[in-house]
């Protein structure tokens, strides 16, 4: 009986080793994670911390964050649940034939001259080749700020279908927008050429557009085929000069 006794017992020992061993390895990739800083924005299963402005509008399947068309008559955007000041946002985007589409930040919805719409800047997603805007068309080019800043035309583009990489920067006032590892877009939103391109824009007779320093995500379904997936997001903490 007591080498039964004494052989549970040494079982048991193992169990207790093995599962502190799991522990610490969970442990070691969690503190990993935290140590970068990033915060996952889509489980490619969910849309937990996101909310559809319409109730429509955007297909979960295979990991990938779909528009799909609607009748809704609302603003068929997806929202983040949570607002964010400086920070670095990366996400994977997959265009379709005449895809026209973008992912705005430092949105609010609180304009008096256009009540309940959410608005903030943009980071411009669109087919160049198959969806030609009527006017402002270098503006409104693929990663450009919508409406005020081209992006650079030396950029990299994947073929429609396939993944393109896209990375926004908020440090205070500094702003930058890449694409494909690339940085496209570079401004100074507290400067007086900013204030220029607003007054110049669609934007115009929106007080204070632009100047949120807090806002929520918004990735805009305009009635086109797009995709995203790898959503993630971190806080900066060292502020340009």
């Amino acid at each position: 009986m007591k080498s039964i006794k004494f052989s549970f017992f040494a079982v048991g020992l193992q169990l207790v080793f093995a599962c502190a061993a799991f522990s610490q390895t969970q442990k070691a990739t969690e503190n990993k994670v935290t140590k970068a800083g990033w915060t996952v924005l889509f489980d490619g299963k969910t849309f937990k911390g996101w909310q559809k402005l319409a109730g429509d509008g955007w297909l979960i399947k295979d990991g990938e964050l779909t528009a799909i068309p609607s009748t809704s008559p609302r603003q068929l955007d997806l929202l983040s649940g949570d607002q964010y000041d400086n920070f670095e946002l990366v996400f994977e985007f997959k265009m379709a034939e005449k895809t026209n589409s973008g992912v705005k930040y430092l949105v609010s919805n609180n304009f008096p001259e256009q009540k309940g719409a959410y608005l903030g800047l943009e980071y411009q997603i669109v087919d160049e080749v198959n969806f030609k805007y009527p006017e402002r068309g270098a503006l409104r080019s693929l990663a450009s700020l919508y409406d005020l800043i081209p992006a650079d035309t030396n950029k990299t583009t994947s073929p429609l279908g396939k993944w393109n990489t896209a990375k926004i920067i908020v440090n205070q006032n500094h702003i930058e927008h890449w694409l494909n590892e690339k940085k496209v877009v570079e401004y100074n939103r507290n400067s007086a050429a900013f204030a220029t391109l607003i007054a110049d824009s669609k934007y115009k007779n929106l007080r204070n557009f632009g100047k949120a320093k807090a806002g929520y995500l918004l990735f805009q379904n305009e009635g086109s085929p797009v995709a995203f997936k790898n959503i993630k997001i971190r806080q900066l903490t060292n502020h340009p000069n």
